[in-house]
C-alpha cells in the first residue's frame, strides 16, 4: 500500500506540475491577448472621446476659426469651449491623459490651439506653442483623417494618441485635429498587473486574467459618451455632467435648470410602422431637439424614448423660450415613412425643474420626473415644477 500510495503521490505531482506548467503557457497567452484586447479597447475609448470633441468644436466652427486667427484667450467663445473640453476630460480622467486641439503651421511643427488641461497645471500647453510633428500627427494632418498612432515620446511623456480631424460642416474644409492621449502609464498599470498575475500560475492565474480582462473591460466601455443610435450624450455621461455642473452651480451662484422629456405615443409609432421606422423617428426627433438649444446646453438619450436636458446659468422664467422652442422643434419634424408615404406627425411631453443647492442629484431627477409625469396626463406639453 505505501508504495502504491507513493506512486499516486509522485503522479499526482506530476499532473499538478504538468497542469501548471500548461497553466503558465496559456496564462503567458492570456497576458498578450489581454494586453492587446486592453489597448483596443483603450484606442476604441480615445479614438470616442476625441470624435465626440471634434463634433462639439464643429458645432460653432465659425468662433473656432475666429479663435485661431486672434489667438484671444480673454474671448467668452474661448473660456466657454475650453470649459466644455475640460468637462469632457474630467469625465473620462481615468482613460485618457490629454485632450486638446491644434493646428499645422509648417511642414515640422503644429500649434496648440485648445488644452483640456487646467491653465494652472505644469502640463497645459497654451494657445500658440509649437511643437514639431510626430509620425501620427503628420499622418492626420496629410490625410484629413482620424488617425490611430503608437507609443511616441513627447515632452508630455510617452503617449498613444488618437487624431480626430476638425471639419467644416458647411464646406467639408479641414481646420486641425483633436487630440486625445493615453499615456504608457496608464497602460502599463494594468500590464504590470497581469504579470503580477502569471507569477501566480496554475488556476488562479486563469482566473485572475479573465477577471481582470473583463474588469478592465467594463471601466472603459461603460463611459462611452455618445448614444449609437442617436449621437446624442449616453446617460452616464449625462449623469456625471450634470453632476459637476450642480457643484458649479453652488460654487458660482448660478442657477440650473433639468428637464425631462419623453416622446408621446411611441410604443404605437413602433407598433404601426415597425421598429426600423421608430429608430428613424428617435433620430430625427434628437437632431429636432439638439438644434433647439444652446451650444452649452446638454441633451442625453435617458433611456428608450426619454430624453434628460440641462441648461446652465438660466432659471426656470429664463428657460421658458428655450424650453418652448425645444417643444415646437419636435412638433415641427417632418419624419416620413416611405411603406405608407405620408408624414409621420410626433410630439413630446417635457417636465422642468430648477435645481436648488443643497438637493441630491436623485431629488433633481426625480422632480423633474413628477413635472414629466403631469405632463404625461394630456401629452405634448410642458410642465414646470
Amino acid at each position: 500500500m505505501t508504495g502504491r500510495r507513493l506512486f499516486y503521490v509522485k503522479f499526482s505531482l506530476i499532473i499538478f506540475l504538468f497542469f501548471n506548467i500548461i497553466m503558465f503557457f496559456y496564462g503567458t497567452f492570456m497576458c498578450v491577448a489581454t494586453g492587446r484586447t486592453v489597448k483596443r479597447q483603450m484606442e476604441n475609448q480615445c479614438r470616442g472621446i476625441a470624435v465626440s470633441a471634434a463634433e462639439l468644436i464643429r458645432q460653432d466652427i465659425g468662433g473656432y476659426r475666429q479663435f485661431i486667427t486672434d489667438m484671444d484667450t480673454s474671448d467668452p467663445y474661448y473660456r466657454k469651449m475650453k470649459s466644455s473640453l475640460e468637462s469632457i476630460r474630467r469625465g473620462n480622467q481615468d482613460n485618457i491623459a490629454f485632450l486638446y486641439t491644434e493646428v499645422r503651421v509648417s511642414e515640422t511643427e503644429m500649434m496648440y490651439i485648445f488644452d483640456a488641461e487646467p491653465e494652472d497645471a505644469p502640463t497645459f500647453a497654451p494657445p500658440g506653442l509649437t511643437e514639431p510633428l510626430t509620425a501620427p500627427r503628420k499622418a492626420a494632418y496629410d490625410s484629413g483623417e482620424l488617425v490611430i498612432g503608437d507609443f511616441v515620446t513627447t515632452p508630455w511623456g510617452t503617449l498613444l494618441s488618437v487624431y480626430a480631424p476638425i471639419t467644416d460642416p458647411a464646406t467639408g474644409e479641414f481646420l486641425g485635429i483633436v487630440g486625445a492621449d493615453i499615456s504608457k502609464k496608464q497602460y502599463d498599470a494594468v500590464m504590470n498587473y497581469q504579470l503580477a498575475i502569471i507569477a501566480g500560475c496554475g488556476v488562479i492565474l486563469a482566473l485572475m486574467t479573465v477577471v481582470m480582462l473583463f474588469s478592465v473591460s467594463g471601466r472603459i466601455e461603460k463611459l462611452v459618451i455618445r448614444d449609437g443610435l442617436t449621437g446624442l450624450f449616453t446617460r452616464s455621461f449625462f449623469t456625471k455632467w450634470l453632476k459637476y455642473q450642480m457643484k458649479q452651480s453652488v460654487k458660482k451662484n448660478k442657477p440650473l435648470v433639468v428637464c425631462m422629456a419623453d416622446l408621446d405615443h411611441f410604443k404605437l409609432i413602433n407598433d404601426t410602422y415597425g421598429h426600423p421606422f421608430g429608430d428613424v423617428v428617435l433620430k430625427a426627433v434628437s437632431a429636432s431637439m439638439l438644434s433647439a438649444l444652446r451650444r452649452f446646453d446638454c441633451i442625453a438619450r435617458y433611456g428608450g424614448e426619454e430624453f434628460a436636458v440641462f441648461l446652465p446659468g438660466l432659471t426656470l422664467a429664463d428657460s421658458e423660450s428655450i424650453i418652448k422652442r425645444l417643444h415646437e422643434s419636435v412638433g415641427a419634424a417632418v419624419i416620413f415613412n416611405k411603406e405608407s408615404k405620408k408624414n409621420v406627425a410626433v410630439s413630446i411631453s417635457i417636465g422642468v425643474t430648477q435645481f436648488v443647492p443643497g438637493q441630491a442629484y436623485s431629488d433633481v431627477l426625480e422632480n423633474a420626473d413628477k413635472a414629466l409625469y403631469d405632463a404625461k396626463k394630456t401629452r405634448n406639453t410642458v410642465v414646470f415644477q
